[in-house]
């Protein structure tokens, strides 16, 4: 029977509408807002509906993303169908997308590329989503317009626009949110202020979190806390014509690690990553056509301690990263609506500290692409190509007996999709995909103990290019009675970089080297909602992969197990009162990489409740989450703890918001 558990996730609406109890009308003008069809600009690289965009795409905004939001971004998307987290405790997480993550899933800042040494497995992206207007994801290969290390897909968080105002006017306004997660005793805020006059808006933003150690079913994981500061202040100048922003941000993270208490007793090793980022983009308009171009600069400082009390720094990783891209949005020609683009970048990446796991080397890279779209009657097409140029420079390491090194990489990539009947209720997608990740220096390089990850790192200099080619197919409804979509896939990855869990049997993570080889990943992701009666919905969603070594047959590692997910939920109106039950089981990951550990097969009950309602400022909401509801105690497979630490227990989780 534990095999058929279903798990319940409480979901709160939030929309605006009137102060007393919505009327009729007011209940269809929301159901007419909802009917509304979504847009994004990740996927092809202008405002599209998701309809119409043949490659599988998730965008999570307004209540969705406010019930979601989570500390880092893996956490906040992990209940979407083929997303999980790759974990190190609340807080710490890394997306991981139909089974790949770290290089092989491209994380943007409103469309800016980030590197944020995403190599490590222990290493989340340090990009801040809490005051963010929503989540974008592309699930499979997107090289055609973001180049290296898009084989999985892509997650772009994209921020508010700045205000506007007519004329001499004044605008002011603000947010404010706060949270609570009672699962590492974790107090959370995020205040906004923005305001405009004219074409002039302006917007400062500040987000600061402290979590405790991790709170398990059976007790605190010790040396599990973390705390986060992030500041982002952004201003710019709209007209019809043009536009121009500027965003400057910084982020302050301090993470301490655990290890295992029965081989590492009283470990209080810990790192600090500190990441700012400058950001010029702009905007030109000339009938029809819009070029569309921005500029940036990134540095993330990571270092990393094995002791609480010292200030030495056991290993030091800083890169600084440059970035530009261009991109001309055609007027329509021979029907074709789309891109012209090229991007660069430059990372230039030093080492600090007493240990020494990579050498310093410079990276540079360059590509040009083109993405089109055309609608044929009942059909809507699209494709697109991109060749990129790679290189890595490396003056040497006397510690890692590293001479100086150059190595050249170059890629061809393309994309081709069709989509049968858009809009209609039934429609069919159809997608291939070619994507490349060229190898980084610590695949190539690596030779030490890497404190994050508490193990000995061993890089291959030989390594080739990584390749895939992917194959989407998916049925999309959207009738009176059902809504959702069901997604099958196969990624074919030639030359696939590994690392691969050696040393001590049982103990997966003692030592890791990398490997290349061939792998095929196949799998299927569904997500439906049926509406009931009386306010009532039900919803289903789930994900299975199969990845395989085809040469020798093995599993790859880190790919997570059969998921599903099913919720009713009971929505009053907007503004108004929700309640929602979740049901979540993860099978036993059977197919485990050599001596990795698999724990055993596990369910959860979620709860959420919320309540919203309109002041003469704006909308507040307070949602109110009852988390393992039954303090199960179970060990997920993609956590970084699994083999000596259970998951959290029961926790609570308060979230307040409100306008100002």
């Amino acid at each position: 029977m534990r095999h058929t558990k279903w798990i319940f996730c409480l979901l709160l609406p939030a929309t605006a509408g009137a102060q007393t109890r919505p009327d009729s009308a007011a209940r269809a003008k929301a159901d007419s807002a909802r009917a509304l069809p979504t847009m994004q600009v990740t996927a092809s690289a202008v405002a599209t509906d998701t309809r119409r965009v043949a490659q599988p795409t998730t965008v999570l905004s307004g209540a969705s993303l406010r019930l979601s939001q989570n500390a880092s971004i893996g956490e906040t998307l992990e209940q979407v169908a083929g997303i999980r987290s790759l974990s190190m405790t609340t807080g710490i997480g890394k997306p991981v997308i139909r089974g790949l993550t770290n290089n092989r899933v491209v994380t943007l800042a409103n469309g800016q590329r980030t590197e944020t040494q995403q190599w490590g497995h222990d290493h989340s992206p340090n990009v801040e989503s809490a005051d963010a207007e929503r989540l974008e994801v592309v699930k499979g290969p997107a090289s055609v317009l973001y180049g290296s290390d898009a084989l999985g897909g892509v997650v772009n968080v994209v921020r508010r626009k700045l205000p506007s105002a007519e004329g001499p006017q004044h605008v002011t306004r603000g947010r404010l949110a706060l949270g609570y997660h009672g699962a590492n005793l974790a107090p959370s805020a995020t205040l906004t202020g923005e305001g405009a006059r004219g074409a002039f808006g302006w917007r400062l933003s500040g987000t600061g979190r402290r979590a405790d150690d991790l709170r398990t079913s059976t007790g605190p994981l010790a040396n599990s806390g973390n705390r986060t500061a992030y500041l982002e202040g952004a201003t710019g100048w709209h007209s019809a014509a043009r536009d121009v922003e500027l965003t400057v941000s910084s982020r302050d993270e301090t993470i301490r690690i655990a290890d295992d208490p029965v081989t590492s007793p009283g470990y209080t090793g810990r790192q600090r990553i500190r990441t700012e980022r400058l950001t010029l983009e702009g905007n030109a308009r000339r009938g029809q056509h819009r070029l569309h171009v921005q500029a940036g600069v990134e540095s993330n400082r990571r270092s990393e301690f094995d002791d609480a009390s010292t200030r030495d720094v056991t290993l030091g990783l800083h890169s600084r990263t440059g970035t530009a891209f261009a991109n001309w949005h055609h007027a329509p020609w021979l029907g074709m609506t789309g891109v012209v683009g090229a991007q660069v970048q430059q990372t230039a990446f030093r080492t600090f500290g007493n240990e020494t796991l990579i050498p310093d080397n410079t990276a540079r890279a360059v590509g040009v692409y083109a993405l089109q779209q055309k609608a044929v009657g009942d059909w809507s097409l699209s494709g697109g190509a991109r060749f990129d140029r790679r290189s890595l420079d490396t003056p040497g390491n006397h510690v890692l007996q590293l001479a100086p090194t150059s190595r050249q990489f170059n890629a061809l990539t393309g994309t081709a999709g069709v989509v049968y009947k858009a809009t209609s209720p039934v429609s069919v997608a159809f997608n291939v995909a070619r994507g490349f990740r060229a190898p980084s220096a610590s695949d190539l390089f690596a030779n030490g103990f890497h404190e994050g990850t508490r193990a000995f790192e061993i890089g291959r200099a030989d390594l080739r290019v990584e390749t895939s080619l992917n194959t989407d197919l998916g049925v999309r409804l959207r009738t009176a009675r059902v809504f959702g979509e069901l997604t099958g896939y196969v990624n074919r990855i030639r030359d696939y970089i590994y690392l691969a869990p050696v040393g001590v049997p049982g103990r997966a993570l003692d030592s890791l080297e990398v490997r290349q080889g061939n792998a095929r990943l196949l799998g299927a992701e569904a997500a439906f909602t049926v509406p009931l009666a009386h306010g009532l919905s039900a919803s289903v969603n789930g994900d299975v992969v199969r990845a395989v070594n085809t040469v020798d047959g093995s599993a790859l590692p880190f790919v997570p197990p059969i998921r599903t997910l099913g919720t009713l939920r009971w929505d009053e109106g907007a503004p108004g009162r929700s309640l929602a039950i979740t049901g979540e089981w993860n099978a036993k990951q059977t197919r485990v990489f050599r001596d990795d550990f698999a724990p055993p097969a596990w369910g959860a009950l979620h709860v959420n409740a919320g309540y919203s309602w309109l002041t003469s400022r704006g909308l507040v909401n307070v949602d109110l989450r009852l988390r393992n509801a039954t303090n199960a105690r179970y060990r997920d497979f993609m956590s970084r703890y699994k083999e000596f630490a259970n998951a959290a227990g029961r926790a609570l989780v308060l979230r307040v918001s409100t306008d100002l």
